[in-house]
C-alpha cells in the first residue's frame, strides 16, 4: 500500500510541475496525517506565502520526521558532479583498503570527524525496545543487536566555526591529493544544501510559533558536515544487506540530494515504515536529535535505515548494462547547532516534563556522547 502511495505522490508531483498549482495546493492534494510534505521554497525566498509553507513544514517534521523541498537555488548538475567524484573516490580508496593499505585521508584518532570513514566502522545505537514495539510488517531489516554498517563516509566541513574555541574533535578540511576538483565540487554542493537548511530552519521556527531566527542563529558558526556516503553494491548485494542500521541522526537537520540507488526507509511518528524516493529537482530533509531537544520531543529525531532491497537490485542490473558505477552514493549534509549552544527545550516546549526528559547539555557534549555510542569516538 505504501509503495503505491509513493508512486501516486510522484505522479502527482510531475503533473503539478506542468500545471498552475501552487506548491501548497499541490501538497494539500496528497497530504494526509501520514504524508511527507513537498514544499517549494521559491515563494519564501521571494518573501511570499510564508506562513502556510511554515505550518506544512512543521506538520511534516512532527508527523513524519521528514520533508521534501524544491529549492530554485539547487542545480541537479552540482549533485551529479559530487556523485561522480565520490564514486571515483570511494572506488579508489576501497581498492586500497581491500589490499590492506593505509588510507591517507583516514583519522580514527580524531573520531573520524574529517576525511574518510571506511566500511564496517560505524555501528548504530541499540534501539531494540523501539524495534520490538513496531508491528512485524513495519520492523526494520536491521537486527535488534546492531552490526557494523556496510558503508563508507567522507566528512568535509562546510563553513567556519565562529566561537574561536579549540575543540578536541572538531572537523578539518582534508583534501585528497589526487582529486584536483575536490574542494570546489564539495563547497558548491555544501553551500547549496546549507542554503536550503537555513531556509527550512527559519520556516520551521515560524511554523511552530517561534521567531524566524530562533534556530538559524544557533546554526551560525556550527560545524556543518558535508558527508557523502558510499556503499559498494558490487560487494554488498544480498537482499537485507545493511548500509546504515536503524538509527536517528544526532545533529539538527540532515539533508540529502537525490541518490542514484534506492534503499532508504523512514519511520513515521506512528511507527509506519515507508520507502522514500526523492523526486528529481528536490532535496530530502530529516529531523535530528538536536531539533528534538529544542522542541522537547514535539518533533522527534526521525528514525531510518538504508538497506539493499529488490529495487536496489534492479537498479544495479540496469547500471551494469549501461556501464555505470555500482557504488550507492548519498550526497548528504549534516547541519548542526554551534558547539557552545545549550541544547534544551525552548519557549512553550520548556514544560516540567520536557525539562526532565531533555536536561541541558551543550551541543559539543551531546555530539561527543553520541559519537561514543556509534563507535566513532572511543570511550576512555
Amino acid at each position: 500500500v505504501h509503495g503505491e502511495n509513493i508512486i501516486r505522490i510522484l505522479i502527482m508531483l510531475a503533473r503539478a510541475l506542468k500545471s498552475s498549482l501552487s506548491p501548497i495546493a499541490f501538497v494539500r492534494q496528497f497530504s494526509s496525517s501520514k504524508g511527507i510534505a513537498v514544499v517549494d521554497l521559491a515563494p519564501y525566498l521571494n518573501e511570499n506565502k510564508t506562513q502556510e509553507a511554515a505550518q506544512e513544514i512543521a506538520r511534516s517534521f512532527r508527523e513524519t520526521g521528514t520533508l521534501i523541498v524544491r529549492d530554485p537555488r539547487m542545480k541537479d548538475q552540482d549533485n551529479n558532479n559530487l556523485l561522480d567524484m565520490m564514486e571515483a573516490y570511494f572506488t579508489s580508496r576501497a581498492e586500497m583498503h581491500y589490499r590492506g593499505q593505509k588510507l591517507p585521508e583516514c583519522y580514527p584518532e580524531d573520531g573520524y570527524q574529517h576525511g574518510v570513514t571506511p566500511e564496517l566502522i560505524e555501528v548504530a545505537r541499540d534501539h531494540k525496545d523501539r524495534i520490538t514495539s513496531y508491528q512485524q510488517a513495519h520492523r526494520p531489516v536491521s537486527p535488534t543487536t546492531p552490526i557494523p554498517d556496510k558503508k563508507w563516509r567522507y566528512f568535509w566541513r562546510t563553513g567556519e566555526p565562529r566561537d574561536g574555541a579549540n575543540y578536541q574533535f572538531d572537523s578539518k578540511r582534508v583534501i585528497p591529493k589526487d582529486f584536483p576538483k575536490w574542494e570546489n565540487t564539495m563547497d558548491i554542493w555544501g553551500r547549496t544544501l546549507m542554503n536550503a537548511c537555513y531556509s527550512v530552519a527559519e520556516l520551521l521556527a515560524l511554523g511552530i510559533g517561534f521567531e524566524k531566527e530562533t534556530f538559524s542563529s544557533r546554526m551560525q558558526g556550527a560545524t556543518h558536515l558535508l558527508a557523502p556516503t558510499g556503499s559498494d553494491l558490487a560487494k554488498y548485494n544480498q537482499i537485507g544487506d545493511i548500509f546504515a542500521g536503524f538509527h536517528y541522526d544526532l545533529n539538527f537537520i540532515t539533508i540529502h540530494g537525490k541518490s542514484r540507488y534506492p534503499g532508504l526507509y523512514v519511520w513515521l511518528r506512528d511507527g509506519t515504515k515507508i520507502p522514500v524516493r526523492v523526486p528529481d529537482g528536490c532535496l530530502l530533509l530529516q529531523s535530528g536529535k538536536q531539533l528534538e531537544y529544542f522542541t522537547g520531543g514535539y518533533i522527534e529525531a526521525g528514525f531510518h535505515e538504508v538497506a539493499f532491497d529488490d529495487a536496489a537490485r534492479a537498479a544495479v542490473e540496469k547500471a551494469k548494462k549501461e556501464g555505470r558505477s555500482t557504488w550507492r552514493i548519498s550526497s548528504t549534509l549534516f547541519s548542526s547547532i554551534r558547539y557552545d549552544v545549550l541544547l534544551e527545550p525552548l519557549g512553550k516546549f520548556a514544560t516540567p516534563d520536557a525539562k526532565r526528559a531533555y536536561p541541558p547539555i551543550t551541543a559539543y557534549d551531546q555530539t561527543i556522547d553520541e559519537l561514543k555510542h556509534i563507535n566513532l569516538v572511543k570511550t576512555a
